[in-house]
C-alpha cells in the first residue's frame, strides 16, 4: 500500500510517505510520563572566566566552592564567577607552574594541586598562597611526577612516577615507600598511578604494577580477575561496600568478602578505553570516564556513551565528580566543564547537531495519540520522534500538495489518526493513516480555504477541526470528509475584529474560545458569532487555560491572571506579574498540568508558576538547553504531561512536566568576598569565628571582622550562594541591625556596599534562597567601626572637661556681658538723658539767644543813638557802660550759641582763601589797645616762611585767636603778650600766645579747656569775669578745624598757648578786608527809601532811628498784610524784613513780594540763631542776612554792598 508513495520522487512525497508508514506501524501509547534519557549539560568555559577548556581534575572545598585544575591555572567557581591561581614569576608563594594534573581537598579544607613535573603544592584555609613540596624544598621526595593524591584524618598520600608513594604526617614530616625486591608486602611500583580510601577508612594503591592496601606497615597486593593479575590500575571508587577498579584489563568489582564479581561489558573498558574515574549515580546506574569517553550505565542495559555537550574531540575523562544531590560535573575537553543538574532526566533536547534530526527548524508539531510527536520541518521535512527517542524522517510524501504551500505553520492529529498540516501558503493537508492524502487551498472548487494565512489548528472536544485565517476569521470542517460547517468572518457582524488570533481554545463545555487582540472571546453557536466575555479583560490576550468550568487562567504582558465566574460573570482573583519574577513578554501559549502548575513558553525561557506555592520556576540554558527561545505555535502539551516545543536554534526539547523536583536540601551560603575601600583602594578583610559556648544554637553561624578604622568609608560585602542548578536565579537578603529596618533584597549579585557607617557595634544577617526555593542556613557577622580619635573615650572625656571649661568660662564670660552690657546700658542711658539734656540746653540757648537778641537790639541800637546826641561827660560815661555791658551780654549769648551748635553738630565752617597776615594783623589791631590799657608790652612775630595764604575759615581762626591773646591780655598784670606765626610741617600755621602772668599748675592746666571753668574757678571770675566757655570754644573749634590747642605754663614762670592748625596753603585773595572792623555809622550811600517790617516796637524804633541817622527815609509796618499794602501804593528802594512775624512771617512774605513783582533788595533781620535760618532765607528771595542785634554800621555795610552791587 506505501509503495506508490515510496516511488514518488518529489521530497515531500518522500516525507509522507514514511509519516504514513510511521502512523501505521505506531507503537503502543507511551505507558507513563517522561521523556527518554538524553542527558546535557550546562556549560561553563573559558567565556565563563575559566582559565582553560580542558580541566584535568575537580574537587568541593568545605564551603562548597568548586575547584578546577587546568592545564592554564586553578580556578575556583562559585557559580558567578571564577577566581583564578596562576604561576607569577618570582613569587615563591604563587603555583611553581600552571598546566595542573590534579586538585583535592583534605579533611584540613587544605587545596592540594600537582603542577605537570613541578612537585605538589598546598594552599591552607586561609587561601593566602602555596607551600612548595618538590625535591628541591623536600630532598626526601622521590619524583615531581605527582600522579594521584588521597588524604584521610590529617594526612596526605600521594603517588609519583617513578618517585615511590609519599605520607605527609599532620606535623609536616614526609614518609616515602618504595618497592623493595624480593619483598611482596612492599609497594608494588615506583609508579603510582590512584590512590583511595574505602569506607572502612583503608588507604588503597593503584600502581604500575597491580593494585595494593595499606596495612598501617606494610602493603598488601591483590591480584585481579584474568590472564594479567597486576595490570596497570587507573582508578578506584569504592561504592558502598564494594570497590570498583578501572585497570588496564577492563573495570572490575571486589565485594567486601574479596570475591572479584566482574560486569558483562568489562572488557568494553580495557585498554585504549580503559576507566580513568566512576561515580555512581542514586538509580544505581553509573557514570564512567574513560580515555576516549563519557559512559552511562544502567543495571538494565549496556553502557553507552554519552554526548552531554557540543561535538568534541575524543579525550580522556580524568575525573567525574558527583554531588549528594545527585548533580555531576564532567570534563568536557576543548569546552570546558559541564555541570548537569540532579533533574536532567526531565528535559531531553533533540538537534540536527547532534545527528538526530534532519531539519535545521521545526515550524510545526503535534502529539499523537499513539505516543510520540510529529515533528514538521520548514522546508517540509517531516519526522516521528519516538517515545523511545528514536527519530525517524519519512523518506517521501506529497510534494505537490506541500511544496507550494510554503512553510508549515501548525499541524494537529485529529481523533483517527490522520495529520492536519496548514502552511503559510494557504494550503491545508490531510495525511491518512493509510498514506492517502488530500489537500483544500483559497482556490479548491469544494470547500476552499479561506484566503488568509492559516496559523492555527485544533480539534475541538465533538472532534470537528477548527482553523484561524489571519486577516480572515475562523473555520470549521468535518475531519472526515473536509467539508466546511461553519465560517466565522472578521467584522463586526460577527465579533471578530482583525483576525489577529493568538491562540485557540476550549472551554470545558465545548465552546470555541479564541485570544486576540481585542481579549478572549467566546463563540455563540446559536447566531455562529464570536462575543466579548463579561468580566474578562477586553486587551490583548496571549494564552488561556481552564482549570475548569468556572476558573480560567490567561496570560498578558503584565502577567498571569486567574479568573472566576460567579453569578455569571468572570471576577479576577489573582494576578502574577513581574514583581513575582514572570517577565512581561509575548507567550507563546499557555498550559496546565495535572499538579494545577502553569507552564508559560516564551522567548525568555519556559516559566513554571505554581499558585499554591506561589513559586517560579524557569527552565532554559541553566537546565542544559541549547537555547530558551521558544518558537510561536510549537508548544504543545500531552495527556500524560510531556511538553513538546521547538527552540530557535533548530533543536526540539521534550520537558517531562511531571517529573518530581530535586528534593528539598540547604544549600550553603558563604561571605564571598569581605572588603573595605581605604585610602583609593579596596582592601579584603579576613574572617574569624569568635569564641562561643559549644551549646550555643547559633554559634556555628557567627563570624566576625576586625574593627574597620574611621576613615574606612565603604564596606562591600559580596554573598554566594553555592547551589550551582540556576545560579542566576539565586536570591539575597541582608539585614544590618541598627541600620536596617527589615530585610533589604539584593538581587542575584549577592553584593552590597555600606558607605558612611558611623562608629559602633554591628551585626549583619544574610540569607538566600535559591531556584527551587530552598533557604540556606542564616548567616550573622559582627563587626565593629572604631571611632575617630576625637570620639574615643580619652577624648570625650577630654572634651567634657573642655565642655565643662568653656561652660565656666561661658557663664564668666556671660557675667561680664551682662556686666558690661548692664554699663552699657547705664552709659547709654546716661547719654540719652546728656543728649537730651543737651538738647534741652540748646533749644533753651537757641531760645535764649532768639529772645535775648531782640531786646539786645533795643539796647545796643538806643545806646548807639543817644552817643549820637549831645552828652556831657558823665551822661556819655553812663551811656558807653551801657554799651559796653550789652556787648559783653552779647559775646556770651554768641559763644553759648557756639557752644549749642558744636553739640548738635550744625556747626559750619567756612573753607574759604584768606590772607594770613592781614588776619594776625586784624587780630593784633584789636588786642593791642586792651593790653596799652593794661600797660602791657604787645609783640607780634611773623617767620617770613609762613604761608602767605590758607583755605579755611577766617572768621573761626580770629575768633580763637582772639580769645587766646584775651585771656593773656586779661590774666597778665605787668610785663608783656606776645603772638607769634610760623609754618607748621608739613602744612599748616602754627600760632604761639605767651604772657608774663601767674601761671597755671597741672591741676588748673586739666580744668582749663572744661566748659565753664576757670583757672582758680570763682575766684577767678570774681577777679576777671568771663564765663569759662571760651577756651572750651576755642579748642572745640580747632578740634573742628583737624587744629589742637597745647598750654605749656608753671606757676609763676607765665603761659604758653600754642595753637597748631594744618590748613592747606592757598593763595591769598586780591582784596583782604579785615573782618569784625567796626565801622562808623555814617550813610554810605545816599538816601534811600526803606520799608521796615519789624512787629516789635522798640526793636523797630531802633532800627528807624539808625536808618534815619544815615540820612534814609524809614516806612514801618508791624505786620506783612501791611507791608504788601504800603509796596502797593508807595514805592521803596528796599525792604528790611523781620522773619517773625505775626500772621504772613518773614519768608512767605518775600515769596509774595517777589511775586508781586518786588524786584528791589531785600534783607532778612531776624533773632533767629539756627544755621538753617540764612540758607532758607535766601530760597526765600533775601538778598541779605542779618542777625540781631543790629548796629548802625552792619546797616551801612548791608546797604553799601546792595547798592554798590546795583551799581
Amino acid at each position: 500500500m506505501l509503495q506508490a508513495l515510496i516511488r514518488g520522487r518529489p521530497r515531500w512525497c518522500a516525507c509522507l510517505a514514511m509519516v504514513a508508514v510511521a502512523v501505521a506501524a505506531l507503537a503502543p501509547a507511551w505507558a507513563a510520563a517522561g521523556v527518554p534519557e538524553a542527558p546535557r549539560a550546562r556549560i561553563i568555559g573559558v567565556a565563563d572566566g575559566l582559565p582553560s577548556s580542558k580541566v584535568n581534575g575537580m574537587a568541593f572545598d568545605h564551603a562548597g566552592y568548586l575547584w578546577l585544575a587546568t592545564t592554564d591555572g586553578l580556578a575556583r567557581y562559585d557559580g558567578v564567577g571564577m577566581k583564578v591561581w596562576r604561576h607569577v614569576p618570582g613569587d615563591p608563594a604563587s603555583l611553581p607552574g600552571n598546566d595542573l594534573a590534579l586538585v583535592t581537598v583534605d579533611d584540613r579544607d587544605r587545596i592540594w594541586v600537582a603542577a605537570e613535573g613541578r612537585g605538589l603544592s598546598m594552599m591552607d584555609a586561609r587561601r593566602e598562597g602555596f607551600v612548595q613540596y618538590s625535591r628541591t624544598a623536600h630532598p626526601q621526595i622521590g619524583s615531581d611526577d605527582t600522579f594521584s593524591v588521597a588524604s584521610r584524618n590529617g594526612e596526605v598520600w600521594f603517588g609519583t612516577y617513578g618517585g615511590g608513594l609519599h605520607r605527609i604526617d599532620r606535623n609536616g614530616r614526609i614518609e616515602r615507600f618504595m618497592p623493595k625486591d624480593g619483598d611482596p608486602r612492599s609497594l608494588p611500583s615506583s609508579t603510582v598511578l590512584s590512590l583511595a580510601f574505602d569506607d572502612r577508612g583503608e588507604l588503597w594503591i593503584g600502581t604500575f604494577k597491580g593494585l595494593a592496601r595499606w596495612t598501617g606497615s606494610d602493603f598488601e597486593r591483590y591480584p585481579l580477575p584474568g590472564d594479567d593479575p597486576a595490570p596497570w590500575v587507573f582508578t578506584m571508587a569504592p561504592v558502598g561496600d564494594a570497590l570498583w577498579v578501572g585497570s588496564k584489563t577492563g573495570l572490575h568489582r571486589r565485594e567486601r568478602d574479596g570475591r572479584w564479581s566482574d560486569p558483562d561489558y568489562s572488557v568494553m573498558f580495557a585498554q585504549l578505553n580503559a576507566v580513568l574515574s566512576l561515580a555512581p549515580d542514586r538509580d544505581g546506574s553509573f557514570w564512567i570516564g574513560t580515555q576516549r569517553s563519557i559512559w552511562r550505565a544502567t543495571p538494565q542495559t549496556v553502557p553507552a556513551p554519552m554526548a552531554l555537550g557540543p561535538a568534541r574531540p575524543a579525550r580522556p575523562v580524568q575525573q567525574i565528580l558527583g554531588q549528594d544531590d545527585g548533580s555531576f560535573w564532567f570534563p568536557l575537553a576543548g569546552v570546558g566543564v559541564g555541570y548537569l543538574r540532579p533533574d536532567w532526566r526531565r528535559i531531553a533536547q533533540y538537534s540536527r547537531e547532534r545527528g538526530t534530526l534532519s531539519s535545521e527548524l521545526y515550524t510545526a508539531l503535534a502529539p499523537s495519540a499513539r505516543g510520540g510527536f510529529w515533528l514538521i520541518g520548514a522546508r517540509g521535512e517531516i519526522e516521528r520522534l519516538g517515545q523511545d527517542g528514536v527519530v525517524e524522517p519519512v523518506a517521501d510524501g506529497p510534494h505537490d500538495a506541500l511544496g507550494k504551500g510554503g512553510i508549515p505553520n501548525t499541524a494537529v492529529e485529529d481523533r483517527r489518526g490522520r495529520l492536519w498540516i496548514a502552511t503559510s501558503r494557504n494550503n491545508l493537508v490531510r495525511i491518512d493513516p493509510s498514506g492517502a492524502w488530500r489537500d483544500w487551498s483559497d482556490d479548491s472548487a469544494q470547500d476552499p480555504v479561506l484566503p488568509g494565512e492559516p496559523d492555527r489548528v485544533a480539534i475541538a472536544p465533538d472532534g470537528t477541526l477548527w482553523i484561524s485565517y489571519l486577516t480572515q476569521g475562523l473555520q470549521q470542517r468535518d475531519p472526515d470528509t473536509g467539508k466546511v460547517l461553519a465560517t466565522i468572518a472578521v467584522g463586526p457582524q460577527q465579533g471578530i475584529g482583525n483576525g489577529d488570533f493568538d491562540a485557540i481554545g476550549f472551554a470545558p463545555d465545548g465552546a470555541l474560545w479564541i485570544a486576540s487582540g481585542e481579549g478572549l472571546l467566546r463563540r455563540d453557536a446559536a447566531r455562529n458569532v464570536m462575543a466579548a466575555v463579561p468580566g474578562l479583560p477586553g486587551d490583548r490576550v496571549f494564552g488561556f487555560v481552564f482549570e475548569n468550568a468556572d476558573s480560567l487562567w490567561l496570560q498578558r504582558l503584565n502577567g498571569l491572571e486567574h479568573y472566576r465566574r460567579e453569578g455569571g460573570r468572570w471576577q479576577l482573583r489573582e494576578r502574577a506579574g513581574v514583581e513575582r519574577g514572570i517577565p512581561a513578554v509575548e507567550g507563546t501559549g499557555l498550559f496546565r498540568d495535572r499538579d494545577g502548575r502553569l507552564w508559560l513558553p516564551t522567548a525568555r525561557g519556559l516559566f513554571r508558576w505554581d499558585p499554591k506555592a506561589q513559586r517560579l520556576r524557569r527552565f532554559g540554558v541553566q537546565d542544559g538547553m541549547s537555547s530558551q527561545e521558544f518558537l510561536r505555535r510549537t508548544s504543545v502539551l500531552t495527556a500524560d504531561g510531556t511538553l513538546a516545543a521547538s527552540l530557535s536554534d533548530g533543536s526540539v526539547v521534550l520537558i517531562d512536566t511531571a517529573w518530581p523536583d530535586p528534593a528539598a536540601r540547604q544549600p550553603r551560603l558563604v561571605w564571598h568576598q569581605l572588603d573595605v575601600r581605604r585610602h583609593g583602594r579596596w582592601v579584603p578583610l579576613p574572617l574569624h569565628r569568635p569564641v562561643r559556648p559549644s551549646g550555643s544554637e547559633r554559634a556555628s553561624r557567627y563570624e566576625a571582622l576586625p574593627t574597620l578604622a574611621p576613615d574606612d568609608r565603604e564596606m562591600r560585602v559580596q554573598l554566594r550562594l553555592l547551589s550551582f542548578d540556576d545560579p542566576q536565579a539565586n536570591r539575597y537578603y541582608t539585614w544590618l541591625e541598627g541600620y536596617d529596618s527589615d530585610w533589604v533584597a539584593v538581587g542575584e549579585s549577592g553584593e552590597r556596599v555600606f558607605a558612611g557607617l558611623p562608629p559602633g557595634s554591628y551585626v549583619l544577617r544574610a540569607r538566600a534562597v535559591d531556584a527551587n526555593g530552598n533557604a540556606a542556613l542564616e548567616r550573622t557577622l559582627e563587626f565593629n567601626v572604631r571611632p575617630p580619635w576625637w570620639r574615643t573615650p580619652p577624648a570625650l572625656a577630654a572634651l567634657l572637661g573642655l565642655i565643662a571649661l568653656a561652660a565656666w568660662w561661658a557663664t564668666m564670660a556671660y557675667r561680664r556681658r551682662l556686666a558690661r552690657r548692664l554699663n552699657w546700658q547705664r552709659a547709654e542711658h546716661e547719654r540719652e538723658v546728656a543728649k537730651q539734656a543737651s538738647l534741652a540746653k540748646t533749644r533753651f540757648l537757641a531760645t535764649l539767644g532768639h529772645e535775648v537778641r531782640t531786646p539786645m537790639t533795643g539796647v545796643l541800637g538806643m545806646s548807639e543813638l543817644l552817643l549820637d546826641t549831645p552828652l556831657d561827660q558823665k551822661q556819655r560815661g553812663y551811656t558807653e557802660s551801657i554799651r559796653r555791658a550789652g556787648e559783653h551780654l552779647l559775646r556770651l549769648v554768641n559763644d553759648a550759641l557756639d557752644l549749642a551748635r558744636i553739640e548738635s553738630g550744625k556747626l559750619e565752617l567756612a573753607h574759604e582763601p584768606f590772607d594770613l597776615r592781614a588776619l594776625v594783623a586784624q587780630a593784633a589791631d584789636l588786642m593791642r589797645p586792651l593790653a596799652q590799657q593794661r600797660g602791657l608790652r604787645f609783640q607780634v612775630d611773623v617767620d617770613a616762611d609762613a604761608p602767605a595764604g590758607l583755605r579755611g575759615d577766617q572768621s573761626r581762626v580770629c575768633q580763637i585767636l582772639l580769645n587766646l591773646l584775651g585771656n593773656a591780655i586779661k590774666f597778665t598784670d605787668t610785663g608783656s603778650v606776645g603772638l607769634r606765626v610760623e609754618r607748621l610741617s608739613p602744612q599748616g600755621v602754627r600760632f604761639e600766645v605767651s604772657d608774663t602772668g601767674p601761671g597755671l599748675n597741672e591741676e588748673q592746666k586739666q580744668r582749663l579747656f572744661r566748659r565753664f571753668e576757670q583757672a582758680e574757678g570763682a575766684r577767678t571770675a570774681a577777679r576777671y569775669g568771663g564765663s569759662g566757655l571760651g577756651l572750651a570754644i576755642s579748642q572745640e573749634l580747632a578740634a573742628a578745624m583737624e587744629g589742637l590747642i597745647a598750654v605749656h605754663s608753671e606757676p609763676g614762670q607765665g603761659a604758653r598757648f600754642v595753637f597748631d592748625l594744618p590748613l592747606a596753603q592757598a593763595e591769598p585773595p586780591a582784596h583782604s578786608a579785615a573782618a569784625n572792623e567796626p565801622k562808623l555809622a555814617r550813610p554810605h550811600v545816599g538816601p534811600r527809601a526803606v520799608l521796615l517790617v519789624e512787629d516789635d516796637p522798640t526793636v523797630a524804633e531802633v532800627i528807624a532811628g539808625l536808618l534815619r541817622t544815615q540820612g534814609h527815609r524809614v516806612t514801618h509796618v508791624a505786620n506783612g498784610l501791611a507791608a504788601l499794602a504800603e509796596v502797593a501804593t508807595a514805592r521803596f528802594d528796599l525792604a528790611l524784613l523781620d522773619l517773625d512775624l505775626p500772621g504772613i512771617n518773614g519768608l512767605d512774605l518775600a515769596r509774595q513780594l517777589r511775586a508781586q513783582g518786588f524786584a528791589q533788595p531785600l534783607v532778612a533781620v531776624t533773632a533767629r540763631a539756627d544755621a538753617d535760618a540764612e540758607p532758607q532765607a535766601a530760597k526765600a528771595g533775601f538778598d541779605r542776612f542779618l542777625r540781631k542785634p543790629v548796629t548802625g554800621a552792619m546797616l551801612a555795610e548791608a546797604l553799601r554792598a546792595l547798592f554798590e552791587r546795583e551799581a
